[in-house]
């Protein structure tokens, strides 16, 4: 069983599309309007294709997960850490860390038969963890109300370790890219029918759509570990990641800005 996938404003044109046109597609669904072929210049929309998001690469800086000290105490003691979903993070009512948006992203693929597009909701059955990239300073701290951190210095295996505690389908990580709209071009490998809606709808772009956010939270320079479960998941949960606290290391205070 796999998550589940919600779709507005579904499109297929059964041609190919030149690069102006997809743009205009792109604009058309973003805004829930007509396509139109020859429109205005600020009447575009440029997705960003999928080989952008670097999925799975280590990056050069940082890797820092900040919290309050409490819980990050716990994890370094018990081995104790929250993994959040996107239902958790739908609701979640604060200004930096909550987003009724997450999941929902602007999708547009490339086939044989012609394009396909739409605003697709997925990754429900997915946990996350948030972290941020680069020395973190102490406004960025106090707009989350956070006192403590602590670095991942192994993506790898933080990510694996954390994906065998749980029993994780697949996994994931990668770097946030930051855009005015949530849209991403794809290349399906696998043919898609374009007449029939299910779950495999949302697979016209791979992992990178879930690592898309808005501009406006482009300050936090998220980089986000993603587990796939086998059914959706509500809320967060505590799990016992022990197994995970040898990649990582308590965060000084004294590095801070």
């Amino acid at each position: 069983m796999s998550g589940s996938v919600r779709m507005f404003n579904y499109r297929f044109i059964d041609r190919k599309l030149s690069d102006w046109e997809l743009q205009a597609l792109c604009w058309a669904i973003v805004h829930n309007t007509l396509f139109d072929p020859l429109p205005k210049t600020r009447q575009l929309i440029k997705p960003i294709p999928e080989k952008r998001f670097k999925l799975g690469t280590v990056p050069q800086e940082s890797i820092i997960k900040l919290g309050k000290k409490e819980y990050i105490d716990s994890f370094f003691e018990s081995g104790m850490l929250q993994l959040g979903s996107y239902s958790y993070y739908n609701k979640f009512n604060h200004s930096e860390i909550g987003d009724s948006k997450e999941g929902i992203v602007t999708l547009l693929a490339k086939t044989p038969s012609g394009v396909i597009g739409g605003t697709y909701g997925s990754g429900y059955n997915q946990h996350i963890f948030c972290a941020s990239l680069g020395n973190p300073d102490r406004k960025t701290m106090e707009r989350f109300g956070y006192d403590s951190g602590f670095v991942v210095n192994d993506p790898i295996g933080f990510s694996n370790a954390i994906a065998e505690s749980i029993g994780a389908v697949s996994h994931t990580f990668s770097r946030c890219l930051y855009r005015p709209h949530k849209a991403v071009l794809g290349f399906p490998r696998k043919t898609i029918n374009p007449h029939i809606i299910s779950h495999q709808s949302a697979e016209i772009v791979n992992a990178a759509k879930h690592f898309i956010k808005p501009e406006r939270y482009s300050h936090q320079k998220e980089f986000r570990f993603l587990w796939e479960m086998p059914s959706d998941l509500s809320g967060s949960e505590v799990i016992d990641c022990s197994s995970a606290i040898q990649y990582c290391s308590p965060l000084s205070l004294n590095d801070l800005s």
